[in-house]
């Protein structure tokens, strides 16, 4: 029997390492993916969200890892905001004020088990609001880490391959998984998935929640049939090369009580 220490095969990944390693590995920044468990239509998988921004943050936390970062990274929540999908079954959810009081829960246990800097990264359309108040209320508290939000982070150079708009399992998303998860793509169902029309043409401009069953009534929006899994690859690895810099320059980025300023 080999006498080596063992090392984890993906320094940062917390559901992979051992008490020892995580002592070890001492993390300078937590990372916390939010994903969600929702329809995305006849052709992607109730995971898409959760498929997609796991990948995202592997992908960052490796690299920036890679570079010298300290980069833990936690298990993706799966179940997130959605009410505006009750109509769909099992779209998932928990409260806006339960995920507050989740995330704020997670930035105080960072703060305890001694992490300054928190970083969350979401993958659901449903969870900025709760996010950036959630932000906020973490801003009131005492003993909290420096805590942010990010979809992820565009490379400069970055240019957005994708040819049709849809905010819900369109191109870009079918894109994405075609490249994550093509097995789970049902190519034969592709298609231009409706939008529903306003009536009132001045709500475009103000905000409201869309009943999503009215917005997207196959629960996707868009077309399809132009998705790749080399533009899903493009989007994917340069939004993570874009918040692993994020991450490296957090990690070592000196905290005191004037975080993050000088």
């Amino acid at each position: 029997m080999s006498s080596e220490k063992s090392v984890p095969a993906f320094p940062g990944l917390l559901e992979e390492m051992t008490l020892d390693e995580v002592r070890a590995f001492n993390p300078e920044v937590v990372v916390v993916p939010l994903g969600s468990t929702e329809p995305h239509g006849p052709h992607l998988p109730y995971g898409t969200d959760t498929f997609q921004v796991t990948r995202l943050c592997r992908l960052a936390v490796e690299r920036a890892n890679r570079d010298g970062a300290r980069a833990l990274l936690y298990p993706t929540l799966s179940i997130t905001n959605n009410a505006n999908f009750r109509a769909f079954p099992f779209a998932l959810r928990i409260g806006v004020r339960t995920l507050m009081s989740v995330l704020t829960d997670i930035a105080s246990q960072c703060w305890h088990d001694g992490v300054r800097k928190l970083v969350y990264v979401n993958g659901h359309g449903g969870n900025p609001a709760a996010l950036d108040a959630a932000l906020r209320e973490m801003a009131a508290q005492d003993d909290m880490p420096f805590a942010c939000w990010t979809w992820g982070i565009p490379p400069e150079d970055y240019t957005d391959p994708f040819e049709h708009f849809s905010d819900h399992a369109g191109e870009k998303e079918t894109s994405q998984m075609l490249w994550i998860r093509p097995e789970l793509v049902r190519t034969d169902k592709l298609t231009d998935n409706p939008f529903g029309e306003l009536r009132v043409s001045s709500l475009q401009k103000v905000s409201f929640v869309r009943p999503w069953h009215l917005y997207v009534p196959a629960s996707a929006g868009g077309e399809t049939r132009k998705a790749t899994a080399a533009k899903g690859e493009t989007f994917i690895t340069g939004y993570a090369e874009g918040l692993s810099r994020l991450l490296l320059e957090l990690s070592q980025a000196e905290y005191n009580d004037r975080f993050p300023y000088t």
